[in-house]
């Protein structure tokens, strides 16, 4: 049985995982499967993998992509959410911000640098006309770090999951002014070019366990309790949410993946000459 050790978010988004997980498929598939829960984001995740400490992780694409182009010693081996993330904009409930207009020049609370809340602001501040400066970057870890800073100095901007954040817009700690999805996929997996070296058939039938996966999740008519179970989301909530979500396990669209590497190239997030060609396993 040969160990992988792999990561993602507190989200509803790996349900699969998990579900495959919880019924024995990958011990079927010989494959002792270490999830690691990363309340930090693919930010944290990202640094992870470049220290060793994962095999393989899901992350958020503009993430993903942005490391590997900085150097990363990894790549993306398939795509995992196809559908683009609805990230919502969110302020302190009690702040005068009320539209998008308003945040021009506001700080950014992000869970880390080169995290989907770090890219994404940078993505959302660059469509109103401005750039935040690295003194405008707030790292606040998590989603109750953030939580945290909404209800105390000065006011900050914070993007994340519109659903998995909405928790905390019912609670009266943020409020939502905005939202944006990107032209590109949610997620993708990724594992670090040893275990792509040595391991590349272990990759392979631990994707076709959450390929597998995914197929039973969609076929299954208690898919609805199930994710009000992981997330704690309602029912119209969790009905709502997979209304936006499409799971896909296979090689992502390069078509997709090149506004994103243009983009991070215009934001100067990664150098300007890189191609997203490399991101991709071969």
């Amino acid at each position: 049985m040969t160990t992988l050790r792999v990561a993602g978010v507190p989200e509803p988004y790996n349900l699969p995982w998990h579900l495959a997980m919880e019924k024995g498929r990958f011990r079927e598939a010989d494959i002792d499967l270490q999830w690691h829960t990363v309340p930090e984001g693919s930010g944290r995740m990202c640094q992870m993998l470049r220290d060793g400490e994962l095999d393989m992780a899901v992350l958020v694409t503009e993430a993903a992509v942005r490391d590997i182009l900085n150097g990363g010693s990894h790549r993306i081996v398939s795509s995992f959410v196809g559908s683009a993330l609805p990230w919502g904009v969110h302020v302190p409930a009690r702040s005068a911000l009320m539209n998008p207009a308003d945040l021009r020049g506001v700080p950014f609370a992000i869970s880390r640098m080169g995290s989907g809340s770090h890219i994404m602001a940078m993505v959302y501040a660059g469509r109103q006309g401005w750039q935040p400066r690295t003194e405008d970057l707030e790292v606040v870890h998590n989603m109750a770090g953030a939580a945290e800073r909404m209800q105390a100095g000065p006011p900050v901007v914070f993007l994340w999951e519109t659903y998995v954040t909405a928790q905390w817009v019912d609670a009266g700690i943020m409020r939502r002014v905005d939202e944006l999805r990107a032209p590109w996929p949610g997620f993708v997996i990724v594992a670090g070019d040893a275990c792509i070296r040595d391991r590349s058939a272990v990759i392979d039938n631990a994707l076709d366990v959450v390929r597998r996966a995914v197929a039973a999740i969609v076929a299954d008519p208690r898919t609805v309790g199930l994710v009000m179970g992981n997330a704690g989301f309602s029912e119209a909530r969790a009905r709502e949410w997979l209304t936006h979500v499409h799971w896909t396990v296979g090689r992502p669209d390069p078509r997709r993946l090149a506004p994103l590497a243009d983009t991070l190239g215009q934001l100067r997030l990664v150098p300007r000459q890189a191609s997203w060609e490399g991101v991709l396993a071969d």
